[in-house]
């Protein structure tokens, strides 16, 4: 009786790979049916084989061997004993479960990728220490054996392994040209406002904010982190929840982050933030893992040139005397600001330089060529365009000009 089980499992999924059309439930109700009509007279994998014949489908005979091998997008719900390789585009944070007898589980999800599409990967059991200990590593080419497909609860379709299932590390003979890269899933900070309701991005840190704490309706306390991210491209803000508060750890300004996943989210002002909750994956990237269109450094810009937004790096001339003054924040911080005129060849620009940048600013006399990094133009009085620093924002001296002797 095992033998026959066994293939008739094996001509059940050819024809749920060649009938898109039909479920796993219509297939099987096919072939009781048929077997109904002859009195049970047919065995099950006779039967099966007979409906196969009515639908138009060439099963091999048996001892030509079934390749249950198949691509993303061949994936069909009711599949069992599913092989299928793909690069690791996702490892997502492995997260815990009760379950009906009180013990605790773990779950743990990967992002499949071949040239034919991607799919979630869920991974139960003991198979979870191979998430757990590294062994599954981001970006690497991975064999999933006699795994089954089940349909998600936002109507995906996931390849699941359970303690029948396996996974190859890093199989013999792989081409991996034939994969995509990780870089294929990320998205530049221009484009996220149009990808839906995830998105991926790598960006170098501009501005960090200090962790907060809130009470969450349940009583508990919850926790958020505001980070600010560019790309050669624009910005945008990446507010981190709860753990991935404590996952991604200490952020400084000039870190460069990759952020996996992560929701799509429209503030009523327009601005467009990325919420790294559960699901998201985020990862600092060094050396030569960081993107050469982030680590080239932003060329000096005419001042008639400048636009609202930024990051911006100017080289201009102090055309009007400091003027220092101490202002309350919305967040009742009373800090210094140090305002002047910044004027070369092209235009004039109203410059406020904040907190250390006032104290360094206040005492620079007309005349003083200096260097703004990283500032941002926004409109301020009269609608003119004015230039702000913020944390990340750096100024230098160029030149100060000449004494006049008396």
């Amino acid at each position: 009786m095992g033998a026959v089980r066994v293939d008739l499992e094996q001509i059940v999924q050819q024809i749920l790979l060649a009938r898109r059309d039909l479920s796993r439930e219509e297939v099987l109700k096919k072939i009781i049916e048929k077997k109904r009509t002859a009195d049970d007279y047919f065995l099950d994998d006779v039967a099966a084989r007979m409906v196969a014949s009515e639908l138009g489908i060439d099963i091999p005979n048996a001892q030509d061997p079934f390749h249950s091998e198949i691509n993303v997008k061949d994936i069909v719900s009711g599949l069992n004993d599913v092989s299928l390789m793909g690069r690791v585009i996702i490892i997502y944070p492995v997260q815990t479960f009760s379950r009906a007898d009180l013990t605790e589980g773990k779950v743990a999800r990967l992002l499949l990728a071949d040239k034919t599409g991607s799919l979630r990967v869920v991974i139960w059991d003991e198979k979870i220490s191979m998430v757990e200990s590294g062994r599954i590593q981001q970006g690497q080419i991975v064999k999933v054996l006699h795994a089954y497909v089940r349909e998600a609860v936002d109507g995906k379709l996931e390849l699941h392994l359970g303690r029948k299932g396996d996974i190859e590390v890093s199989p013999p003979k792989v081409a991996e040209s034939n994969y995509p890269q990780i870089s294929d899933f990320i998205d530049k900070i221009a484009q996220i406002a149009t990808k839906g309701k995830r998105a991926s991005i790598i960006g170098l840190v501009n501005e960090v904010f200090p962790p907060s704490e809130f009470e969450r309706s349940d009583g508990r306390t919850g926790k958020v982190r505001r980070v600010r991210l560019r790309d050669d491209t624009g910005q945008t803000t990446l507010v981190l929840w709860n753990e991935r508060v404590d996952e991604v750890g200490e952020v400084s300004q000039g870190d460069c982050l990759r952020v996996m996943d992560a929701r799509v989210k429209t503030q009523p002002d327009g601005r467009v933030e990325l919420h790294a909750e559960n699901a998201t994956q985020i990862i600092k990237l060094a050396g030569q893992d960081v993107p050469p269109s982030l680590t080239q450094t932003e060329a000096a810009r005419k001042i008639a040139e400048l636009k609202e937004g930024g990051p911006i790096n100017v080289e201009a001339t102090i055309a009007s005397s400091p003027n220092t003054r101490e202002v309350t924040t919305a967040q009742n911080e009373r800090v210094l600001v140090t305002s002047f005129d910044l004027t070369d060849d092209t235009g004039k620009i109203r410059v406020s330089l904040w907190r250390n940048h006032a104290e360094f600013a206040r005492e620079l006399p007309i005349g003083t060529r200096i260097r703004i990094k990283n500032a941002y133009a926004k409109r301020g009085f009269s609608n003119l365009l004015e230039l702000s620093s913020r944390t990340a924002t750096i100024v230098e001296i160029v030149s100060k000009p000449e004494a006049v002797d008396a």
